[in-house]
């Protein structure tokens, strides 16, 4: 065989669809959450017949599939019936009551916003969706700033079901009892995948993705066995498409277990944000804490933060928490009660 017959032509791509690799996208048949969708399709259900539906607060480790399972129901709704308005919004983006107002009133074609404070666009809101039955998910709902609006929904807001998203267990512990008493949520809890649903779930992915055959085994096993490490699904396919990436950089007919190395240095580099030198003071206290008392709760961390003078607020301390997992810095741990355990995380370099 000739060197040449092992590289890439122009114009050859061993990508033939790269939306399958898009975390957004939207199979089917979304594999291997199965009793969850069933649980939340049940919430959903007297909405059909103009009724109230069942609150939910579903929590879990990033990357286990809680978005994707609620985006694929949402346009399953679409499909099935006109009668049940869905409102997907992410907290991240939309972290205020107005916020979450203006993105409702997009959502639902209402367009007169400007000048608007929260309560009047919440008057329109209400006018408009209590016509028929609503579903609404806060997705990240940890990140609001204030739920004032949650408030309202829940009180004025008729024929609903509000399903609140957050990676943390802890979180519905510290909602406002005014909220809480009027939500009362069935909590459903993501775990994570184990190591056969994770191979399945991205050998889905890769078989859709890829030209046939251009994935060496080894290599693909190497994605599947950093994704389950992580325990999160993003993860690998990040890895399938960087190591894709590098392959065809290399004019390489195959994707080997060298370019998959390469695509793991990258992720390395790319998704660990910030060294522990780079955080401000408040966040290298919480650092030493959780470096010193790897394995307790949120809680019980908070309590030694205050104990060594630490002055922040709960809510503080729990974002700042946050932005250390979205570091990489501390990783969420296994459930311990109600709570998720805080575990500092070994570095992406040392994989």
């Amino acid at each position: 065989m000739s060197i040449y017959d092992k590289m890439l032509n122009d114009g050859e791509s061993l990508v033939r669809d790269e939306i399958p690799l898009d975390y957004d996208y939207v199979p089917e048949k979304v594999p291997f959450r199965e009793t969850e969708q069933e649980e939340i399709a049940h919430a959903l259900r007297p909405l059909i017949n103009g009724r109230s539906g069942k609150n939910l607060f579903i929590h879990g480790l990033p990357g286990v599939g809680k978005t994707f399972v609620i985006k694929h129901l949402f346009r399953e709704i679409g499909f099935e019936t006109n009668n049940i308005q869905p409102l997907y919004i992410n907290c991240w983006k939309k972290d205020t009551s107005h916020r979450i107002a203006l993105e409702i009133c997009k959502q639902i074609g209402y367009k007169w916003t400007h000048n608007k404070g929260t309560d009047e666009l919440l008057k329109s809101i209400l006018e408009i969706l209590n016509k028929r039955s609503t579903v609404i998910c806060l997705d990240e709902v940890d990140k609001t700033k204030d739920l004032d609006i949650l408030y309202n929904l829940c009180e004025d807001l008729n024929n609903k079901t509000i399903i609140l998203v957050t990676n943390y267990a802890d979180w519905i512990s510290d909602l406002d009892d005014r909220i809480k008493s009027r939500l009362i949520p069935g909590v459903l809890e993501f775990k994570p995948y184990n190591a056969d649903s994770t191979k399945g779930i991205l050998e889905e992915r890769k078989n859709f993705a890829f030209v046939p055959g251009v994935w060496e085994e080894n290599a693909f096993d190497l994605v599947v066995e950093k994704t389950w490490q992580l325990k999160d699904i993003r993860t690998g396919l990040f890895l399938l498409k960087e190591s894709s990436d590098v392959a065809e950089i290399n004019v390489s007919r195959k994707i080997t277990i060298d370019h998959t190395r390469k695509a793991i240095a990258k992720f390395s580099d790319n998704f660990k944000i910030k060294d522990s030198g780079e955080f401000g003071e408040d966040e290298q206290q919480i650092i030493e804490i959780i470096k010193a008392n790897s394995g307790k709760t949120i809680k019980e961390l908070y309590k030694i933060y205050t104990e060594k003078e630490g002055d922040k607020s709960y809510r503080t301390f729990y974002r700042k928490i946050d932005e250390l997992l979205e570091n990489h810095m501390v990783e969420l741990g296994e459930k311990e009660g109600k709570s998720r355990i805080i575990i500092y995380s070994k570095k992406l370099s040392e994989f």
